[in-house]
């Protein structure tokens, strides 16, 4: 080999030997990991809820009940179809703040249409996952007008929820949950349902 391979061969070696080492020792760059979380989302939910009532009036004799036409201390029949609908926030990566609005789709059976309004707050398990366990609790006032009412046009109702949703993607989800409602005013009143709905969000 001539002095002048051997030159070369070294030189070659002295820009190949910092570029190789330079690749072993670059940080491995890793795709980030999608997320399901909703912090810092807008929220929008809208579903439909159907369910069955039982009600146990403080008095007798004081006019119709809310869900019959008689006079009975005790009574049970279907509630009227309600939208549910809510506006929130994803305040941290599980809980959701949220401000309500439940509307009969459906008369009752004094011709009144359900309104309520309220708050209320969600927690979602899992944020890494499309499929999560939703527990929500709200207050509400009904200002239901119905001049038939035997306490009158205001109640305030207390509910709780559970169930699942499962997100489609970061921007939309679907979801089903049990809720139990309870009125407290007027007259005891609790209301069993199912609701059924979809959520959007952003950004």
């Amino acid at each position: 080999m001539t002095p002048r391979t051997l030159a070369s061969a070294a030189l070659l070696a002295a820009f190949a030997l910092p570029a190789v080492a330079l690749a072993q020792s670059a940080p491995e760059i890793v795709a980030p990991v999608r997320t399901w979380d909703h912090r810092g989302q807008v929220t929008l939910r809208a579903g439909l809820s159907a369910g069955y009532r039982f009600v146990i009036r403080y008095e007798d004799g004081g006019g119709a009940d809310p869900c019959d036409d008689g006079n009975n201390k005790f009574c049970t029949g279907l509630s009227p179809l309600l939208l549910d609908a809510a506006l929130g926030v994803g305040a941290t990566r599980t809980l959701e703040f949220e401000a309500r609005m439940r509307l009969g789709v459906m008369t009752n059976f004094d011709d009144s249409r359900p309104l309520q309004l309220g708050v209320g707050l969600r927690t979602l398990s899992d944020p890494d996952s499309p499929l999560k366990f939703a527990l929500g609790a709200a207050a509400f006032v009904d200002v239901t007008s119905d001049r038939r009412r035997a306490g009158g046009d205001f109640d305030v109702v207390l509910r709780a929820e559970e169930g699942l949703q499962y997100d489609v993607n970061r921007w939309f989800g679907v979801y089903a949950v049990a809720g139990e409602s309870f009125g407290l005013l007027r007259n005891f009143s609790c209301v069993i349902d199912a609701n059924l709905g979809v959520q959007v969000r952003g950004p």
